[in-house]
């Protein structure tokens, strides 16, 4: 790694609004061009791997040059996209080594998340190692970064608990009806409503095991695309009493501004029930659902104040956790810092050694036809007795210095500038 960087350089939701985040996203077969011609062009750049989801696209590179990086990556936007990063758009979050190990880490256990301890980063953590892999490139060091990095987002969500509790209302809506009912896959589920609050309640409850899904919605189009996705049946508001009666957990989203679901209504449908217990989780604003059906008799009815509440306490929960997964990370990257100095020492130690031995054969030659065959077998056997002492200090201390946290790159480089090292190889 010697005179090079790891340097991050990228656009997240905490520094780019979503319409700016859109534009910069890449695709699988784009993030393969650009590390295609990352490795082509003549800026520096030795190893390069891209994060690219909805809320980040984060490159991060070992390079000589940070600064032609960074036009690098403008330019590739502006020529392959047609868009230009620079003209008028907030600066990208550019960070280099110690900050950048931090960052990715970060990323993988969940800090760095809009949501925080979200899961889904993780695997597209994974997925961009996975990419980087495949392309028969060697990223020695940012191979092993992204290995760290997903060793800590696993440590963090296996020893803490930043990824535990709903922290999204329809997450929390569905952690609730599992609570009251321990076999949500038996449970049939009447969705009202076809929009994308109401699709990532389908999307949780499947993930709970669920299968039996009713979509009720005025757009007919709506519903059943709904339906289709989650292996549902798709009914209209007309048809909704009907399907209440066939209900278990039914969940309210949409923009109605007038009650779908009233008290005397709800009272005559659940003396067509025969399903037990019924539960009304309203997560619409205006409400859908009237508030005195609570009072009817086997119906639990939340709505949205009940779930911001349990979303409140469970973030507080999550926030708590934070220093503990720092502390997770910072033992993780400590670490793979401590490989880093490895890496530098060797190359290091190697050539010192060459220039050691290069003046020891230097001075030797001098002899080679001055004495006896039997005279400079001993000058041989003295003079690598006499590097290999000058060398083992050197050595020692390097090694020592390394793997104490106490060699930095700029003792690297003073070494290699006293024993005039870079012009062995020229």
């Amino acid at each position: 790694m010697k005179n090079s960087q790891i340097v991050l350089w990228g656009y997240h939701h905490k520094n780019a609004p979503v319409e700016l985040r859109d534009l910069v996203v890449l695709s699988h077969d784009q993030i393969l061009v650009f590390i295609e011609q990352g490795m082509r062009a003549n800026i520096g750049i030795r190893e390069i791997a891209i994060i690219s989801t909805c809320n980040r696209t984060e490159f991060y590179s070992v390079t000589t040059e940070p600064t032609k990086l960074k036009s690098w990556i403008i330019e590739q936007y502006e020529n392959r996209l047609g868009i230009n990063p620079a003209e008028g758009w907030p600066d990208p979050e550019l960070l280099f080594n110690d900050e950048a190990i931090s960052h990715l880490m970060g990323v993988a256990g969940g800090l760095e998340s809009m949501m925080l301890g979200e899961n889904q980063i993780l695997s597209q953590v994974k997925s961009s190692h996975n990419l980087i892999l495949s392309t028969g490139y060697k990223f020695p060091l940012l191979n092993r970064l992204f290995q760290e990095a997903i060793r800590a987002g696993k440590a963090i969500r296996t020893h803490t608990e930043l990824s535990a509790g709903a922290v999204s209302i329809s997450l929390a809506a569905v952690e609730l009806a599992s609570k009251i009912y321990s076999n949500i896959d038996k449970n049939a589920i009447l969705l009202v409503g076809a929009g994308e609050t109401n699709k990532l309640v389908a999307n949780h409850f499947q993930e709970k095991g669920a299968s039996n899904f009713i979509i009720a919605n005025r757009s007919v189009e709506n519903r059943e695309r709904l339906a289709a996705q989650f292996g549902g049946r798709s009914v209209s508001l007309d048809e909704l009493d009907q399907a209440l009666t066939e209900a278990d957990i039914v969940v309210t989203a949409t923009s109605a501004k007038h009650y779908l679901i009233e008290k005397q209504q709800l009272k005559a449908i659940l003396k067509q029930r025969r399903r037990g217990a019924l539960l009304l989780v309203d997560i619409s604003s205006p409400r859908n659902i009237d508030p005195q059906v609570s009072d009817l008799p086997d119906v639990f009815l939340y709505h949205m104040d009940h779930l911001q509440e349990v979303v409140r306490e469970n973030l507080d929960r999550r926030r708590a956790q934070i220093p503990a997964a720092e502390q997770i990370i910072g033992k993780i990257k400590g670490e793979y810092q401590d490989w880093l100095k490895t890496l530098e020492v060797v190359p290091t130690i190697s050539q010192l050694s060459k220039y050691f031995h290069m003046v020891r054969d230097q001075e030797l030659g001098k002899y080679v036809n001055r004495t006896a065959e039997q005279e400079y077998a001993q000058l041989q056997e003295l003079s690598n007795s006499i590097v290999k002492k000058l060398l083992h200090y050197p050595i020692v201390n390097l090694r020592e210095m390394a793997n104490g946290e106490q060699l930095d790159q700029s003792k690297i480089n003073a070494i290699w500038e006293i024993f005039n090292m870079k012009k062995l190889d020229d």
